[in-house]
């Protein structure tokens, strides 16, 4: 993967595996390495309906509590809840917060891991601190997010 001094790998150009996936109609990924597990939501209303799409709340799976970031409305507009695609996917994070909960991030859909070079991203045209950046991968335009920033 990356050199030890460059725990980022953004300036690398040793190849990373992303993990890409889908937010109203946008690509984005992840490291790989860092999801732990990609589930399926039967029912999302509970989420749906938080008042703080940063923290839409925690859910148990196999025992285990995992605080979900609803991306699709932390992203686009926070009164967004009724034109959810029928079947979410959540991705569920390796790290835990201070409460011992792990980080899940509800998307619309997830694809396939991909490998790419850090050393190819580009910055986008707006400042932001969730986003690494952006490359292409497969002809597609795929923004990749950080989520150290995105989990605090």
């Amino acid at each position: 993967m990356g050199s030890a001094s460059n725990p980022d790998d953004t300036e690398t150009n040793d190849s990373v595996t992303v993990l890409t996936f889908d937010l109203e109609g946008r690509r984005y990924c992840v490291r790989a390495e860092s999801v732990e597990s990609v589930l399926g939501v039967a029912n999302d209303d509970p989420l749906a309906d938080a008042a703080d799409p940063w923290d839409a709340g925690t859910v148990t799976l196999a025992g285990e509590r995992v605080r979900v970031v609803d991306l699709p409305r932390a992203f686009g507009s926070s009164l967004r809840t009724t034109a959810r695609v029928d079947e979410p996917k959540l991705l569920v994070f390796a790290v835990t917060d201070d409460e011992g909960r792990y980080y899940g991030w509800l998307v619309d859909d997830v694809d396939v891991t991909r490998s790419v070079r850090p050393a190819s991203l580009e910055p986008l045209r707006v400042e932001t601190t969730h986003v690494k950046g952006r490359l292409e991968i497969g002809g597609e335009e795929v923004v990749w997010l950080d989520e150290r920033t995105i989990h605090g």
